[in-house]
């Protein structure tokens, strides 16, 4: 009887554990989507005069890389130079993604039509300067 139990009591544990895991994978699922769109990780920092965007795309290529200025939403889009899978949880096995996608609002301040961008070919990384409106 106690190994019954014992064995019972395992089961429970790693059933919480996995429903554990998934609740945690829910919270990340707005970085990635099945449709094959990852977003990537991005910051702004502001300073006195402007704003630096910093896009981190490893693995992309940067020549399909797609800024855009929509409203006050900055778009960024970059196909990967492979196709990446995700196989190792079993409920969201056979994920293929193919590109980044984010959407990053701008401060109201933004002045969107002098926007600069840098690219870091090596690094994979894209810094972009967006000036601040003079007021």
């Amino acid at each position: 009887m106690e190994f019954e139990e014992f064995f019972e009591r395992m089961r429970r544990r790693v059933r919480e554990l996995f429903e554990e895991i998934e609740s945690e994978f829910e919270t990340m699922r707005s970085m990635w989507g099945i449709s094959g769109e990852l977003e990537p990780l991005s910051s702004i920092n502001a300073y006195p005069d402007h704003y630096e965007v910093y896009v981190d795309l490893p693995y992309s290529d940067l020549d399909s890389l797609s800024i855009e200025v929509r409203g006050h939403k900055l778009v960024i889009e970059c196909r990967l130079k492979n196709e990446l899978e995700f196989n190792r949880w079993y409920r969201y096995r056979g994920i293929k993604f193919r590109k980044y996608y984010t959407e990053l609002t701008l401060p109201p301040d933004s002045d969107v039509s002098n926007i600069k961008i840098e690219r870091n070919e090596i690094r994979k990384l894209i810094r972009i300067i967006i000036p601040r409106k003079k007021t």
